[in-house]
């Protein structure tokens, strides 16, 4: 049976290029990402932390800029975990031609300190936020502090900052955060789905529409490709395993099950499944999507080829 939230919005003539950046490199244990049971005791991964630059729009239209996620600061999250390579955003979208100002939306997947907490290097852009997200942990750092030691507050306060919801709180009043309330398209073509008590209270993933169909961008509602294509949910998240197999089937119903055409979040395959290359700091770029006329940004690739899936 067809899920009828794929079918809620009016299709548009629309035409995105798509770049995975890594600004960072993390070494954490593979079944955080892949799961207990199937990568248990299988030692390290070296992994990367990545946000994915979209440039295009409605055909003949307004061209956007737009980042799904942001990366974090270079600040004391650097020594909190394994992390390594971190790089400035001037750095990684330079790769691809790109400054910072340049950057006009930044679609939020989920507000996890690697995913939001730089929006302030990107000085022009807006935020879209599902609004179940922002409320959720509004509440979450309210209950940690009825928690007696930092040892209790360990386990909420381990992927999330409060100082990004201080932050955040400003951006609102500044008019820099937009609520996302649902299933919502952001730009032509672009719409966010929520995948409401899945990796977080309110993550979630992105339809992105090109003329070579469509991508889907999901954040850490899928960390690795092994999760949505063995139905299998990472061994660390904040929400419902169950929900996060729900969206695995809602994206593979999307992509009539060409996995290849997601992003997830921290996945080292997404080098070996696009056309990739490696910068000389160790972090990586996958020219994901071309859209019509647009040249190639991969060094030995001068000729402009049309690379997608």
């Amino acid at each position: 049976m067809t899920n009828p939230i794929l079918n809620a919005f009016p299709k548009r003539d629309t035409d995105y290029s798509i770049w995975s950046l890594a600004y960072c490199q993390v070494d954490i244990m593979q079944d955080f990402f892949g799961g207990s049971g199937p990568y248990s005791n299988k030692g390290e991964v070296h992994a990367p932390m990545i946000y994915t630059l979209l440039v295009g729009g409605e055909v003949g239209g307004k061209q956007h800029v737009a980042l799904v996620d942001c990366g974090f600061r270079n600040d004391y999250w650097l020594t909190r975990y394994a992390f390594s390579s971190w790089e400035s955003p001037t750095d990684v979208l330079g790769r691809v031609g790109f400054k910072p100002e340049d950057v006009d939306t930044i679609l939020v997947t989920h507000m996890h300190f690697d995913h939001m907490g730089n929006f302030e290097a990107f000085p022009n852009a807006k935020l879209y936020i599902q609004l179940d997200e922002y409320t959720g942990w509004s509440n979450a750092v309210c209950a940690a502090h009825q928690h007696e030691t930092e040892e209790e507050r360990a386990w909420i306060f381990s992927s999330f900052d409060p100082q990004d919801l201080i932050r955040a709180s400003q951006g609102v009043a500044d008019g820099r955060i937009q609520f996302v309330r649902g299933d919502e398209e952001i730009l032509p073509g672009v719409i966010a789905r929520l995948a409401k008590d899945s990796h977080t209270f309110g993550s979630q993933w992105f339809e992105v529409h090109t003329r070579n169909g469509p991508f889907a961008m999901a954040g850490d509602a899928v960390y690795w490709y092994s999760n949505i294509e063995s139905m299998w949910p990472p061994g660390y998240h904040q929400g419902n395993a169950f929900n996060q197999i729900k969206v695995y089937r809602e994206i593979r119903e999307l992509l009539k099950q060409k996995t290849d055409r997601m992003i997830p979040g921290h996945d080292p395959q997404v080098w070996l499944r696009h056309s990739s290359w490696t910068a000389p700091s160790g972090n990586q770029i996958a020219e994901v999507n071309l859209r019509d006329n647009d040249p190639s940004r991969k060094p030995d690739n001068a000729a402009g080829k049309k690379i997608y899936i």
